[in-house]
């Protein structure tokens, strides 16, 4: 058996060339961007009133998820004209003068909040190009066979990194040293993942007989009749609404107010869903689930009970390992609708499709955020979180019920 064979036959992806570099970019960057996910929401936390604390965290995160979501399509379509390479060299870049410019913020120590809105609409409007730029590259680098360990190792490296390394590195340096030097350390990490994928080439896509209107509408009618794939997108819609918005808005309020805990422990509580996140792929990595499909409309379920319990909970080290409890059903969802995304996608339509899988996520971001910044600011954070669990368990259901066609994928 030649070496090209042997690569072929195996399920390592780190077998195939490009992928180790393509996976250690996506470490690096993910934490440089995991950091932000702290040091944004304490810089407006504390510049605001007490009782405006929920509306201005849910706002910023507004402001950075809508460009996101109404971007997303263009995204992917670029996605399949571009190298993704270039792609993302050039949107970590502006991430990374976005983080430069925050590092000046907060060391001139700037009072006022409206700057911070624009800012997040930049990143934003980066990430509708950088996520689908990101997952189209992984099947160039692998084989078929090793495509869903590619995604479940691609998954423990950048949403490791992203919840659980950035944000409780993000914990350790704010409560050590302060937000200046947690944003500067944010640059220089976001730089380094941009320098690092500059050096993953693929193939350049062929170019395009359609104009870039024509390709998003084949897509959508791609997708469309694909009940397979409009029906994960449909769940992946539904993340946002019941899980990070809820969970994004109130873990700045909820660590001082109800458990009277330092800041730290806002990235501690990041830092354990992404624990819980890694340690589920690893595991999904050594023994793999039978029925995908079904695993992926339980995590729904699963998640909204661990959330209930995480919003009537009092006690700060039981909020921990629900956290961790979270990303361990986490990981069985995101891990397996990418991987079923991109088994049931043509190639030509791999970057429109992860696009629309972006779209999804980010279109709902907002609604998420604003709720859960509603009913934060009138009926505390324990109560927005035990309602989204609440919501989330009667989804759900419904999907164990009535998506047939992703409940019964092997």
């Amino acid at each position: 058996m030649t070496s090209r064979d042997r690569v072929s036959a195996s399920r390592n992806p780190f077998r195939s060339e490009g992928f180790g570099r393509w996976w250690l970019a996506s470490l690096v960057a993910g934490t440089g961007v995991g950091i932000q996910t702290v040091t944004v929401p304490l810089f407006v936390r504390d510049r605001v009133e007490d009782e405006q604390r929920s509306l201005a965290i849910a706002g910023v995160l507004v402001a950075q998820s809508l460009p996101g979501a109404l971007l997303a399509l263009f995204g992917g379509a670029v996605a399949d004209r571009v190298e993704p390479r270039r792609i993302l060299v050039r949107t970590y870049a502006l991430a990374t003068a976005v983080a430069a410019v925050y590092v000046g913020l907060s060391g001139f120590d700037v009072g006022e909040i409206w700057p911070v809105f624009p800012l997040a609409a930049l990143v934003g409007s980066a990430a509708a190009f950088t996520n689908p730029a990101r997952q189209s590259m992984l099947p160039l680098l692998v084989t078929r066979r090793q495509l869903q360990n590619g995604v479940i190792l691609g998954t423990m490296g950048f949403m490791g990194a992203l919840q659980f390394l950035g944000p409780t590195v993000a914990g350790f340096v704010v409560d050590w040293r302060g937000l200046t030097h947690a944003f500067g350390l944010e640059v220089v990490l976001i730089a380094a993942g941009a320098a690092a994928f500059s050096g993953v080439r693929t193939r350049q896509p062929p170019p395009s007989v359609q104009t870039m209107v024509a390709d998003l509408v084949e897509g959508v009618r791609y997708a469309a009749g694909h009940p397979v794939i409009w029906g994960l997108l449909l769940l992946a819609a539904a993340i946002p609404v019941v899980f990070v918005g809820p969970f994004s808005v109130t873990v700045p309020i909820l660590v001082p107010d109800v458990h009277g805990a330092p800041d730290k422990w806002v990235g501690f509580f990041w830092g354990c869903f992404g624990l819980g996140v890694f340690a589920g792929s690893v595991a999904l990595t050594l023994r793999p689930l039978p029925r995908r499909g079904l695993a992926v409309c339980l995590t729904i379920l699963c998640g909204g009970v661990t959330q209930l319990l995480y919003g009537l909970s009092e006690v700060l080290l039981l909020s921990a390992a629900l956290q961790v409890v979270s990303g361990l059903n986490a990981s069985v969802f995101v891990n397996y609708v990418v991987t079923l995304l991109q088994q049931h996608t043509e190639p030509r339509m791999m970057g429109r499709v992860m696009s629309m899988y972006t779209l999804a996520f980010f279109g709902a971001m907002p609604l998420g955020h604003a709720q859960a910044g509603v009913v934060t600011r009138f009926f505390g954070p324990q109560t927005t979180l035990v309602a989204s669990g609440l919501v989330a368990m009667t989804i759900g259901l419904a999907a164990v019920a009535l998506l047939r066609p992703v409940r019964s994928l092997p």
